[in-house]
């Protein structure tokens, strides 16, 4: 008996390793953290997160089940802006992963960045890690005037490297930046995907940003009956009138590429 229980045992191990073997084909997760984004890109052993959801340890659950149970460093973790619903996971990531590089807008507050040291991203970075290539679109570099906030939000077009795949990274980007990176033409073409700015606020997501990018599906990362109304029925008429597919981690759950 005992030795049959080893063995069960023992195939219970071999398939807990299998089964978490490293994707050999990039994946890409918009993870189900409720009211607040957490945005996982992986590849074999290489990962970036984008953003670290609320303080409810979701961001946890979604590592889990997309990262080998072995590996326990993340390469980058780019932090968008300062809101609790997007840094608010961090103490708890913390705890569990090392993280080699941090990237933000450079505006944090003092007591998030004490933490971690970010290094600051702006308009025309690029961020290469592995199959994945992170081109920074905003904020603007030269703006003293810049602070911590939704129109500051870091925000750019991942690419899969050697593939036509894209997906715009938003943030919480408000329409007033959305419409200075359309008529200055930083943004002038298509992508796959979107993520859809603030949860689907009615402030973001204007017209103008839909009619260049073109996306052929759109992602609303929010909470279920929350207390903002998001999404909003304008961003989500903008979204059907342009026959825009539309995944909610409220509805679906993460959404996987």
């Amino acid at each position: 008996m005992k030795r049959l229980i080893l063995f069960v045992s023992l195939i219970g191990l071999v398939m807990m390793f299998w089964l978490t073997l490293p994707n050999n084909k990039p994946v890409v997760v918009v993870c189900d953290v409720g009211q607040g984004d957490a945005i996982l890109a992986t590849y074999k052993n290489i990962q970036i997160l984008f953003d670290v959801g609320p303080k409810n340890k979701k961001v946890l659950k979604c590592l889990e089940n997309h990262l080998p149970f072995w590996d326990k460093t993340i390469e980058a973790v780019v932090l968008s802006h300062g809101d609790s619903d997007h840094t608010g996971g961090l103490t708890d990531l913390l705890k569990i992963y090392k993280v080699e590089n941090f990237f933000s807008n450079g505006y944090l507050e003092g007591e998030i960045e004490q933490k971690i040291y970010s290094r600051k991203l702006s308009q025309n970075d690029v961020l290469s890690l592995g199959l994945f290539n992170f081109e920074v679109v905003w904020p603007p570099s030269t703006n003293s005037e810049l602070q911590d906030g939704n129109e500051n939000s870091v925000a750019g077009i991942l690419r899969v490297k050697n593939k036509n795949w894209s997906m715009f990274l938003s943030g919480d980007m408000e329409n007033e930046a959305e419409q200075k990176l359309v008529w200055r033409q930083i943004l002038n073409e298509p992508v796959t995907f979107l993520k859809v700015s603030h949860h689907g606020s009615a402030t973001a997501t204007s017209q103008e940003l839909l009619d260049v990018l073109k996306p052929k599906v759109a992602v609303i990362s929010v909470g279920g009956n929350n207390r903002f109304g998001h999404p909003t029925k304008d961003v989500l008429d903008r979204l059907e009138k342009m026959a825009v597919e539309v995944k909610r981690t409220d509805l679906e759950g993460e959404v996987v590429f």
